[in-house]
């Protein structure tokens, strides 16, 4: 029985750990958008590279998947097709482990998210940009030129446009190097515990598209040099689970897993957190407010929950909230996880919402081969192995 209740609670974990990455694409801001870039410092940098023709980038040979960019393979090079409609926009960015080494946490544990932007420069280039919103104004305000000069947006990596795509609406850029590169804000070699990573043995195993996400699986290979004696601090793993401990001296070889998933461009109203009741939550620090002080404003996390029927008292939703249960799941226990999703239904009903909330076990490939688990549409509970 104790080990029925710690594998639930395992489930369960991970249950609300998918509904905050989830939920995080609904999550609103009231920060002013900063302009693409037409010229400055950053659109100058680097030397000018000549765009080559399409059909010299994007050869015969090229394996294709459209998504919310296109993705194209030649050989073992990776190419991004990103639209000039997409530059500018904000996209969440989700990094994890999904295979790690032995004595350092679980596979599926979360390395952090981010908010990032693909912008288009001078000279051909390409940036992507890290977006910060912890501290915010009211674009409307005199001081949001103030908060903007105080919170420049971080230039990630610097692309040379490799071709331009059809009628030019569409940017050609290889994104190999931002795979296969120790991008701090993007690695694991600090939660590993590692100190360099080797690129010469860390490549892309794939890059899949989706109509909302991009989903990337890499292989990184790290290295720890050993302590040197007399300083201490131990050199082995110092536990397994939760994301604890960290690598022996020596390699070791990790699967990483990158989402990036577009943020809804028309977002939510904001609703501010209240501490009686849990949530999970987003915050960041608002000097366009009245009081005469940095305000620090929190706001929940929630799904975006429309009623079918506005003005009926209990309403079916518009988009019901919809969890999966992966491949991976006993098939014993199904039933009652579907169960455990929908215990949440009666709460939902006192909302006014029915049928808010339902438990499905995922399809296969036969019965639906676009169905993916990765897939930003799906919400979908993960099965990991832990000792926890």
């Amino acid at each position: 029985m104790k080990r029925i209740v710690s594998c639930l609670f395992m489930v369960g974990l991970f249950l609300n750990s998918a509904a905050v990455m989830l939920m995080a694409q609904e999550v609103p801001t009231e920060a002013p958008t900063p302009a693409v870039p037409t010229g400055g410092q950053a659109g100058r940098q680097g030397p000018s590279t000549e765009p080559q023709p399409y059909e010299k980038v994007i050869t015969k040979d090229a394996k294709s998947k459209k998504g919310i960019f296109t993705v194209h393979q030649v050989k073992d090079k990776y190419f991004y097709e990103i639209p000039k409609s997409e530059m500018g926009k904000d996209f969440l960015w989700v990094s994890q482990i999904q295979r790690t080494t032995n004595g350092v946490g679980y596979g599926g544990q979360a390395l952090g998210s981010r908010v990032v932007r693909w912008e288009l420069g001078e000279n051909n280039r390409v940036f992507l940009k890290l977006v910060n919103y912890s501290v915010v104004a009211d674009p409307k305000l005199p001081i949001a030129q103030a908060v903007n000069d105080a919170n420049n947006n971080t230039i990630l990596m610097s692309f040379p446009v490799a071709a331009w795509g059809p009628n030019n609406e569409t940017a050609v850029v290889d994104v190999g190097r931002l795979f296969t590169t120790d991008i701090t804000e993007f690695s694991a070699r600090q939660r590993l515990g590692a100190t360099t990573m080797d690129p010469t043995r860390s490549f892309i195993e794939r890059i899949s598209p989706f109509p909302t996400n991009i989903e990337v699986e890499t292989d990184h290979t790290y290295t720890r040099n050993p302590t040197p004696a007399g300083l201490g601090g131990g050199g082995g793993p110092q536990g397994g689970g939760f994301g604890q401990g960290q690598m022996n001296p020596g390699s070791a070889t990790v699967v990483l897993h990158y989402s990036m998933v577009k943020l809804p461009e028309n977002p939510m109203m904001p609703r501010l957190f209240d501490e009686r009741v849990g949530y999970f939550t987003t915050s960041n620090m608002d000097y366009g407010r009245d009081e005469q002080k940095a305000a620090q404003r929190t706001f929940i996390a929630r799904w975006r929950l429309e009623k079918k029927d506005p003005n009926a008292e209990l309403s079916e939703p518009v988009k019901p909230i919809v969890y999966y249960l992966d491949a991976s799941t006993p098939v014993k226990w199904r039933p009652y996880l579907i169960r455990g999703i929908e215990s949440w239904q009666k709460a939902f009903e006192a909302a006014g919402f029915k049928n808010a909330i339902i438990g499905k076990v995922a399809p296969t490939k036969q019965e639906d081969p676009d169905f993916s688990p990765e897939d930003a549409r799906y919400a979908v509970v993960r099965w990991l192995p832990s000792t926890t």
